[in-house]
């Protein structure tokens, strides 16, 4: 008896303890189908408290605003109605896509977009609707309520959530009618009642069912970002009708969890990628490489206005290609394209697996005052090199270019065509490297390496032990658009843009055996403020320039409630 009592005791502490250790998920997510292919949350909190703290609030902006401008008066009016709608502004807002049909891309897929919310008072938000459409139709149901709207619009609530619902009509599919021999377009049938159909799914939804069920997804949940997404891509190839099942096993579980931040001077995305078990079986065994920056550092410019580099082992490739049972039919290809017995272990060996795009001074032709007419010169500078892995592979690919007149070859060196050369960019192959260049010089000196790439330390610090990077100098890009005299909004916005923004990057972490790591930064001039305000300063000020129309009606509410 003790024994059974032990053993019970034990039973119950150890289900505590793992409830205990389950990450919760908030509400509003228990709610969302488990097979959404986004969602996206929004912390109001944060957000909003990171403007207050700059002193920027929706009020203060449309104080900003042009007060002889009626839609500004009128969105004014909308907003504070909004705010009184019964709607708890102060929880997190999410937004999530579900796909129904053949899947993302294929015909016959609809998408239906869900906005969920949290709500402090129910009889406000119904007599919300009743103010912006006398006509609405308030249904009832056992545990919440809604109305329907134009253009496949659902809007439901129940004690504490809202929701808003709408529906991407399905593409219709083409169709052949055998008696006239003629193909004609099947229009998708109406799905209204499919949208009630997935409201009264969505509330009366089980966790199990739902995207809170999914362990990384409450994972991300946990994060206190101003801003996450989250991206299934299982569910975006789940019914498409592919040839290749093996596709999809290779896919099964595969998400992008990420989320978002406006620090002070800077935006920064943080985002970890998982793998289904094959493919993780497969980034094991073919371990890539770092980036290789010297294919960087050696560009002759001290106006480099961005660059993109990646690293991979070329053997994944044929890993990927044997998975997918591909093998034969893409030896078989090759064979007939190139001649000969080629295979894809042939293609993948002249190749070293690096690869590296570097771009400078950029500078958008000025329009002839005289004229009018846009200037026609060269606006940048450009090289792409992938080094050379196996050369007599390579050199095996490239007198198959000589010989189908794509390539000429001049000793160990192969080049690019004369009609080629002529348009100004040249393509060379030696023992090393294949290059592109965006001109003669440029090649010379990038070649030479006597000249070195003028880029920030803590740029090429920030990649170093990555496997792929990106990075783009906005401040150089933007003063590389001259002032147009017929332009007079973008003459005033331009310097505002040129004291705002100052670079991007990105960057893709090795793989760690469960999940892949990246990161992308938005910096901008002033380090100090939130990179929000700053933001919203900037498109404030363009607003009031007239780079926007004042004249197309403002109405933050329009999404949400209104026809």
């Amino acid at each position: 008896m003790k024994s059974i009592v032990r053993l019970s005791l034990l039973l119950m502490l150890s289900t505590a303890f793992f409830t205990s250790c389950k990450k919760g998920a908030p509400k509003q997510t228990r709610h969302i189908p488990k097979n959404a292919v986004f969602v996206a949350a929004i912390n109001t909190k944060a957000i909003t408290a990171k403007l207050a703290k700059s002193q920027v609030s929706v009020e203060n902006l449309f104080k900003s605003m042009d007060k002889t401008d009626t839609s500004m008066n009128k969105a004014k009016k909308e907003w504070e109605e909004f705010q009184n709608s019964g709607i708890d502004l102060s929880e997190n807002f999410y937004v999530a896509v579900t796909q129904k049909g053949g899947g993302m891309g294929s015909s016959g897929t609809s998408s239906v977009m869900t906005g969920i919310g949290g709500l402090k008072d129910g009889s406000k938000l119904e007599a919300y609707i009743k103010k912006k459409n006398p006509a609405a139709v308030i249904n009832k149901e056992k545990d919440y309520s809604y109305t329907t709207m134009e253009g496949n619009n659902v809007v439901a609530w129940g004690s504490d959530l809202v929701m808003v619902t709408s529906t991407t009509p399905a593409v219709g599919q083409m169709q052949f009618d055998s008696i006239t021999g003629e193909y004609s377009m099947k229009q998708a049938p109406s799905n209204e009642g499919d949208l009630k159909a997935d409201i009264a799914s969505y509330f009366n939804m089980k966790e199990d069912e739902s995207v809170a069920s999914i362990a990384e997804f409450r994972e991300l949940m946990q994060d206190n970002a101003d801003g996450s997404f989250w991206i299934n891509s299982a569910s975006s190839v789940d019914n498409m009708p592919i040839p290749l099942p093996k596709v999809k096993e290779l896919l099964a579980n595969s998400f992008t969890a990420a989320t978002l931040n406006f620090d002070d001077g800077e935006v920064v995305v943080n985002s970890k990628s998982y793998s289904s078990p094959a493919l993780s079986d497969l980034l094991k065994k073919y371990t890539g490489p770092e980036v290789d920056l010297g294919l960087i550092e050696k560009y002759p410019s001290n106006n480099v206005n961005g660059f993109m580099s990646f690293a991979f082992n070329p053997e994944l490739i044929v890993g990927l290609i044997n998975y997918l049972e591909l093998k034969a039919m893409a030896d078989g290809q090759l064979s007939k394209i190139l001649g000969g017995n080629y295979t894809v272990n042939d293609v993948v060996k002249a190749i070293k697996g690096d690869m590296a795009v570097v771009v400078s001074d950029f500078s958008m032709p000025g329009v002839d005052s005289a004229t009018g007419m846009m200037k026609t010169t060269s606006p940048m500078k450009m090289i792409m090199n992938m080094p050379v892995g196996d050369k007599a592979q390579m050199n095996r690919l490239m007198d198959k270019m000589v010989e189908m007149g794509m390539m000429v070859k001049n000793g160990n060196v192969y080049n690019s065509t004369e009609a080629i050369s002529r348009t100004g960019y040249q393509v060379v192959v030696d023992d090393k490297n294949m290059i592109m260049a965006s001109d003669a010089q440029t090649l010379q000196q990038y070649q030479a390496g006597t000249n070195k790439a003028t880029i920030a330390s803590d740029v090429m610090g920030e990649f170093k032990g990555k496997t792929a990077a990106f990075y783009m100098n906005i401040e150089s890009i933007l003063n590389g658009i001259p002032s147009n005299p017929n332009d007079a909004q973008m003459n005033t916005i331009m310097p505002k843009a040129k004291a705002t923004f100052k670079d991007a990057s990105a960057y893709i972490d090795t793989y760690n055996g469960k999940y892949t790591s990246g990161r992308m930064e938005l910096r901008f001039k002033n380090t100090k403020e939130n990179s929000l305000a700053t933001l919203v300063n900037f498109f404030s000020e363009a607003a009031k320039t007239g780079t926007f129309d004042k004249k197309t009606e403002v109405n933050p509410t329009d999404t949400m409630i209104t026809e």
